[in-house]
């Protein structure tokens, strides 16, 4: 076996200078090393690695991953700080002898294989996606064929979305055969998270992967979250933060009307078109089995990259004229409204595979008692348009208000009381009302709309407001008091009803 040796920083045609930023305290210098091997047959042709994906949640059936539209990725790494302002790269080769070309056939890189460690013969050793933290070194084992001393090959290595390094020089292995190429940190552990490899030649590409490094565990926080939507042209975005509007994250593109599980596990909504396709920095993944419909998505932990990003739906919960979900206090079921008919309805799902429930409520925007026994919802039901409590079974039905404009019910977590919006003179505030319909109140009264309620856990009441001369998200006592902006931009589609919140616990 022929072995070459080149240092990319002496005075040659091979030297290169490599600019890198590892989101490390200092400059960090990338030690790659490859080496090929003859080989022992066909090479397969190049392949995607598929994403790694989360454990589903047991309460939910099918989970869908994402694959990656082609798109960048990179290779071998090891980082020392040093002083200098541009650091240089050390690359050591072990190839066997070059084969004669064959230049009929084009260039093919095939599956990349992440592993720990490598044999002598280029096979993995424990090979995996998902590694944990403190690992000092991973290889980056792939076959490849019809290569030639005239191509000229790039990697290109990016950690959590952001590139930290570009390497391109000519071939210099084999024709044929198996290559281990590998990154380290100069023994210190690698950076956590997600780390992504594209291989190309001749400025076509040719392979990528994925895998990621696990984080230290953060301590979980005692802050109740909020999950709320923000139109984006005519569809909405979900995102979740701190209850107090910091910590914003943004989860899930063509998702409304959120809703969380009763263990803050996962949340709920109405996936519009186009929900089986996630966008991030100019990225495009594919979710296969998901459509618009209701839908959930993995919340533990709170996904934070696209690697962590698990959407579920159920067969029966493809829903398309759906707007939002609402699951019940006591996980069995979700509450949704649609008009398959033409007329809002209400309907229920199971949240396990299927769950089948009959029951239907003339009306729409439904909301559950902490009982999960009744809901409250806008009904024009007998002839009388308001605000209606019925079980949940289409039973026991109580008219609650009789104002034609009375919309978007919250039921108190107590139990006792019923916020809602009422349209007065053209303008839209918050009015609460006992679950008797006694005591009447007028909680918000400004210049513009006040709408969308929803209460947290110590029965504070979050809603939306255009105040300010823009939709935002604001926070005030049971009593209308102490109104306080949470989050200053988020906008309110056409259709209000998909821009419902919901506040964990």
């Amino acid at each position: 076996m022929k072995k070459d040796k080149i240092i990319l920083s002496s005075p040659t045609k091979y030297k290169i200078y490599l600019h890198l930023s590892l989101l490390l305290p200092a400059a960090a210098i990338l030690l790659l090393a490859g080496c090929g091997s003859t080989p022992a047959g066909a090479n397969p042709p190049a392949t995607d690695l598929p994403l790694a994906s989360p454990v589903a949640s047991p309460a939910l059936a099918d989970a869908a991953s994402p694959t990656v539209i082609p798109t960048p990725t990179t290779a071998a790494v090891a980082v020392e700080p040093v002083a200098t302002e541009k650091d240089r790269l050390e690359v050591e080769k072990v190839s066997d002898s070059i084969r004669p070309s064959e230049p009929e056939f084009e260039p093919e890189i095939g599956e990349i294989t992440f592993a720990l460690d490598a044999t002598e013969t280029f096979q993995p050793v424990e090979a995996n996606i998902l590694f944990t933290k403190g690992i000092t070194e991973i290889h980056a084992i792939f076959d490849y064929q019809h290569m030639s001393p005239h191509s000229t090959w790039e990697r290109v290595w990016y950690l959590n979305d952001k590139e930290i390094a570009r390497i391109s020089e000519p071939w210099a292995s084999a024709e044929s055969g198996a290559f281990d190429y590998f990154i380290d940190n100069g023994g210190a552990p690698l950076p956590a998270g997600d780390w992504l490899l594209e291989l190309y030649v001749e400025d076509e590409l040719q392979a990528l992967g994925v895998f990621v490094i696990e984080a230290e565990e953060q301590a979980v926080s005692d802050s109740s979250l909020l999950a709320y939507t923000k139109c984006n042209g005519d569809h909405h975005d979900i995102y979740v933060a701190d209850i107090d509007g910091n910590n914003e994250r943004f989860i899930v593109n063509n998702g409304a009307g959120p809703s969380w599980s009763p263990g803050g596990d996962a949340i709920f909504f109405y996936g519009e078109s186009g929900i089986d396709r996630q966008v991030r920095d100019g990225l495009e993944y594919i979710f296969d089995g998901v459509s618009n419909g209701l839908a959930a998505v993995s919340t533990d932990p709170v996904p934070t990259t696209i690697n962590q990003l698990n959407i579920f739906q159920n067969l029966e919960w493809k829903q398309g004229s759906a707007r939002w979900a609402n699951v019940s206090p006591d996980g069995s079921m979700i509450a949704y409204d649609a008009a398959p008919g033409g007329d809002y309805r209400i309907y229920f799902l199971g949240t396990e595979s299927n769950q089948q429930f009959r029951y239907e409520l003339l009306g729409e925007q439904a909301d559950w008692s902490p009982d999960s026994q009744r809901v409250v919802y806008r009904s024009g039901r007998n002839g009388q348009t308001g605000l209606w409590i019925s079980n949940r079974d289409d039973s026991g039905h109580i008219l609650l208000t009789n104002h034609g404009t009375d919309a978007f019910p919250a039921w108190s977590p107590d139990g006792q009381t019923i916020a809602f919006s009422r349209e007065d003179s053209g303008n839209v505030d918050i009015y609460s009302v006992n679950i008797d319909g006694s005591n009447l109140q007028r909680l918000t009264s400004t210049p513009s709309h006040d709408t969308l309620p929803t209460f947290t856990a110590n029965g504070d009441i979050i809603f939306r407001t255009a105040r300010t001369g823009k939709w935002a998200i604001w926070r005030m006592a049971t009593d209308g008091s102490n109104p306080t902006e949470i989050v200053a931009d988020a906008c309110v589609g056409q259709e209000w009803a998909y821009s419902r919140m919901d506040a964990w616990p």
